[in-house]
């Protein structure tokens, strides 16, 4: 009987499995130069990514903070490259302090139909910053080992604005007035700006006390002249309550107030009236004047024809003027007591707390800067 030996070394070195593992083998080491450098892109490209977001974070920060300082003046522009470049330094990127030089700041105005920033040299003229980064060469460590190119640029630019201040849709201080606002639609702004208003008797060009969502009464209109944030923030829409009676309390607290007042009535407001006869207004104060913002309310033209309407109720308010109360008479017949107003719609004061007013009387709020570009 024919025995058959096997050779186990050969036949197993043959055998299909073996083969297979070579050619494994083999196609790992000619593959994996490519999967190196497949690798090292992607840790190199997310890594510039994070340097090239922290670079364009810091031209946006910089570019509104910058803007921030723009006031229409050669000065406001020095302050506005000086601040830019302080805020991109509190930044990092790459975990080094981003660096901004001074040329790579521009100054101009944002043409909004274009869409384009325009340099100008004219500070009035200036609304908007230009800001570019140069972080340099970034390195690419591990895909210069595959592809034998260590760096790559990573730069940064931003383009912040300062929008146009707007008529504000609230506001957190104000006298205890309100004036109707077909004063408005029935006068120029020239007009508006030379009225003399009053308290009483009622009749056209009046003035009243107002008080958000509640009848105006004495202990009330005191608080609010002591401090004009005691009602808290009054918004349009909101509903004010009416009257233009004499309250005898409220007007010596009103004299009071105009004697330690450090404003007075301006130069640019032409001549200021005659005082009133029987006027409370120490002579020594006279031309001093109790300011601040004055509620507008829209109760129909009534309140500008005929009697003038009859500040009782509640009317809704539409926006806010600038008011100086300058002559008080808080003695004598209960007809004789009354104060005198002089609204300011020519000079913008910032004094709003939130856009989304529609009447432009000269209070405005502060549109915060934005990023344009």
């Amino acid at each position: 009987m024919r025995r058959f030996a096997f050779d186990t070394k050969t036949s197993a070195s043959s055998s299909p499995r073996r083969r297979r593992d070579g050619s494994y083998a083999m196609l790992l080491v000619i593959s994996l130069p490519v999967l190196l450098g497949v690798g090292a892109i992607a840790v190199d490209l997310s890594y510039q990514k994070v340097v090239r977001t922290e670079i364009q974070a810091a031209a946006d920060i910089a570019a509104l903070a910058a803007t921030a300082e723009l006031d229409g003046t050669d000065e406001g522009i020095e302050r506005a490259r000086a601040t830019a470049i302080r805020a991109a330094a509190r930044n990092t990127a790459g975990g080094e302090s981003v660096q901004l030089k001074s040329e790579w700041l521009r100054f101009g105005h944002w043409d909004s139909q274009s869409g384009q920033f325009i340099e100008s040299s004219d500070p009035e003229e200036v609304d908007s910053v230009s800001v570019w980064l140069n972080k340099g060469q970034v390195s690419a460590a591990f895909a210069s080992v595959a592809f034998d190119d260590p760096y790559t640029e990573v730069t940064g630019a931003s383009v912040g604005l300062d929008p146009l201040d707007v008529p504000p849709g609230a506001l957190s201080c104000h006298l205890p007035l309100g004036i109707p606002k077909c004063v408005f639609d029935q006068h120029t702004d020239s007009e508006v700006n030379s009225l003399v208003l009053v308290l009483n008797p009622s009749g056209v060009d009046n003035v009243g006390w107002a008080r958000l969502g509640d009848s105006p009464n004495a202990n009330w209109i005191k608080q609010q002249l002591y401090d004009c944030t005691y009602s808290g923030e009054v918004r349009v829409d909101d509903m004010v309550g009416l009257q233009n009676g004499e309250v005898v309390s409220a007007l010596k607290e009103v004299d009071d107030a105009i004697a330690v007042s450090d404003t007075r009535w301006l130069p640019e407001w032409g001549e200021m009236p005659v005082q009133m006869d029987g006027s409370t207004v120490k002579s020594a104060d006279w031309g001093k004047t109790l300011e601040g913002p004055i509620i507008v309310f829209d109760g129909g033209d009534d309140y500008c024809v005929g009697s003038g309407g009859n500040f009782t109720g509640y009317e809704p308010v539409v926006g806010f003027v600038w008011g100086a109360i300058f002559d008080v008479r808080s003695q004598g017949a209960a007809a004789s007591k009354n104060i005198h107003v002089h609204l300011d719609t020519t000079i913008e004061r910032q004094f709003g707390t939130r856009p989304g007013g529609t009447l432009d009387a000269g209070i405005v709020y502060d549109t915060p800067p934005q990023i344009a570009r």
